[in-house]
């Protein structure tokens, strides 16, 4: 009996501080305050969309179009764009606001891969950057998005986290629920990716794509299993699009997608960042939040700064191509914050 106890009380203190490590975890210095409480956002209109899409017109996917439709619709999201592999075929099933478009991987005479491209209408978005195997080696076009996180690649370049935050959301689950997915946002590296893009050259807009595959499906009489379930992926990430007119259907929105400016997010709640003259505003919804501000530098490398509020105001910026990061974080203690979380990527802003 003592035996018993004694390895039920060890689980549990396990448990405990992989509780504790999940949910104070990472650390970052918590920069400057931003001394500013107060902004007067510009008035536009806002849309969120997921992106990079996969169903069962994929060779390695299985859901089914009905399935992104409802959890579009259950995360309150305007757009869902798939894009399966080499195909549109989901264009034949799509509503109002789904739109379809492909993935096709470009390759030289001898097969060897250049890049990856999302293609939606006459809109392309360069996918997996930043994976070697991907990696783009062909001129880059101002017109094309970038695909500055892949949330699959992003989860996968942490393997040895991902394990332990699975195990935890395992044993976590009969208490938490589907809480349990919010905290592996923590996971995402958004400040190596957004660092690689400024490095790189690139000065287009960004996006956030999803690169979701459903690996495992059962559909039975008022029952549908999907593994993994669109609806997770969508809760962690989408895309907001700003921009100055109204938009009311899926052409519609692919206009104002070549117009507007476009924001990584990973909350349902949007951030907004713009630039007035030679300053750049970001206002949060949120009271706690982490402001990285990467500046590309004329002699190369990149240059941050860290501010810490509920939002922030630079001014009399010194020219080049600028990149807005912000996360949310649970503590602040003697200069260092606890428990970050990205909050969005915004497009870079030239100044």
């Amino acid at each position: 009996m003592i035996e018993v106890l004694f390895i039920f009380l060890t689980l549990l203190a396990l448990y405990i501080l992989l509780s504790l490590w999940v949910a104070l975890f990472p650390i970052a210095k918590a920069g400057k305050p931003s001394k500013v409480d107060v902004l007067d956002p510009p008035n536009v209109y806002l849309y969120s969309f997921v992106i990079h899409i996969h169903t069962q017109f994929s060779y390695d996917s299985l859901g089914k179009p009905q399935d992104v439709i409802k959890a579009r619709d259950k995360e309150e999201i305007d757009f869902a764009v798939v894009t399966d592999h080499n195909n549109d075929y989901i264009r034949f099933f799509t509503d109002p606001r789904m739109l379809a478009g492909k993935e096709v991987k470009i390759t030289d005479p001898k097969g060897k891969i250049l890049g990856d491209l999302l293609e939606i209408g006459d809109i392309k978005v360069v996918a997996h950057p930043f994976r070697e195997k991907y990696r783009w080696r062909l001129p880059k076009r101002e017109d094309y998005f970038v695909e500055v996180v892949d949330l699959r690649d992003a989860l996968l370049d942490q393997k040895g986290k991902l394990i332990l935050f699975l195990l935890w959301a395992l044993l976590s689950y009969p208490l938490l629920g589907s809480k349990v997915i919010s905290p592996f946002k923590a996971l995402v590296d958004i400040h190596r990716y957004s660092k690689t893009f400024l490095e790189e050259g690139w000065r287009n807009k960004v996006l956030g794509g999803l690169d979701h595959h459903v690996k495992f499906y059962v559909n039975e009489v008022r029952k549908r299993i999907l593994i993994p379930d669109y609806s997770l992926s969508f809760s962690l990430l989408r895309n907001f699009l700003v921009t100055d007119r109204e938009v009311k259907k899926a052409e519609d929105f692919l206009k104002a997608l070549k117009r507007g400016y476009t924001l990584v997010s990973f909350s349902s709640k949007p951030a907004l960042v713009w630039k007035e003259g030679s300053s750049i505003k970001a206002y949060s919804p949120f009271r706690k939040t982490l402001f990285k501000v990467l500046r590309r530098i004329p002699t190369g490398g990149v240059e941050v700064q860290t501010f810490h509020g509920s939002n922030l105001a630079m001014d009399h910026l010194a020219p080049g191509t600028y990149l807005v990061l912000g996360y949310t974080y649970k503590l602040k203690v003697m200069g260092f914050v606890l428990g970050l979380r990205p909050l969005f990527v915004a497009s870079p802003l030239e100044v």
